[in-house]
């Protein structure tokens, strides 16, 4: 019987959405593992280009719109400032689209008041929310991270619906449009608290390569870190 019930565990972690989706998270040359150089990122979406990938945004594919027939959601992790300094000119100079997960602890008000993190060895330096207030204005989607990017698996549960709504709360209020997606910071995704995103207002959510599967709410997406290459992306997603 427990191997009846784990072969079903493991069948329903390894499915995946119908639209891949892929996970970034620093597009610079910091030297951190999940961080990419922006020559990789160009790399990368060029051959999604060639291989007859289009970006889609999570709200279409959520509402039943016509999708392309390659379609594929980039998504970009914690806000950093090189969402706008670099990722956004190298997708809007390929018409592409992405959806930014944000962290409202580590957005400032203005760059005068940019949130700089030491983390682990590294300097991070986050988005402020003009920038991100442009991002939206030549339509990217921004989504949640949590309010202050904590693992939602290790908190009580009035704290992960704390998290969920006040981070989603936040962030309609300065963009002044609705927040439909949730990133589950450091992918620490559970089947339990998928209710939980969905009470607190979300349409869906993503994990990672660990946790998720094809439920709206704990969805897979593959991981791109300094060590991926260009043909790997479009080989794992084509599948």
């Amino acid at each position: 019987m427990r191997w009846a019930v784990l072969a079903v565990v493991l069948c329903a972690c390894s499915e995946r959405p119908q639209v891949p989706i892929l996970a970034h998270h620093s597009v610079s040359r910091s030297g951190d593992e999940f961080a990419i150089p922006p020559e990789k990122l160009d790399a990368e979406l060029d051959a999604l280009g060639r291989s007859g990938f289009r970006t889609v945004s999570f709200h279409d594919w959520l509402d039943g719109k016509p999708l392309p027939p390659r379609p594929v959601i980039l998504t970009f992790d914690d806000g950093y400032e090189d969402a706008w300094s670099t990722v956004l000119p190298a997708l809007r100079t390929r018409s592409m689209t992405a959806t930014f997960f944000l962290v409202p602890a580590w957005i400032g008000a203005d760059a005068a008041h940019r949130v700089v993190r030491e983390e682990s060895g590294f300097t991070f330096r986050h988005l402020v929310w003009p920038e991100v207030a442009a991002m939206v204005a030549v339509g990217m989607e921004i989504g949640s991270h949590g309010e202050r990017h904590l693992p939602l698996s290790r908190l009580p549960r009035e704290k992960v619906r704390e998290e969920a709504l006040q981070s989603r709360l936040e962030i309609e209020a300065h963009l002044r449009r609705p927040v439909e997606v949730f990133a589950y910071p450091y992918n620490s995704s559970r089947h339990y608290l998928r209710a939980l995103l969905r009470d607190a207002g979300y349409r869906a959510a993503v994990s990672g390569s660990a946790h998720g599967g094809a439920d709206r709410y704990e969805l897979f997406r593959w991981g791109v870190y300094s060590g991926t290459q260009a043909e790997d992306v479009v080989r794992d997603i084509a599948r």
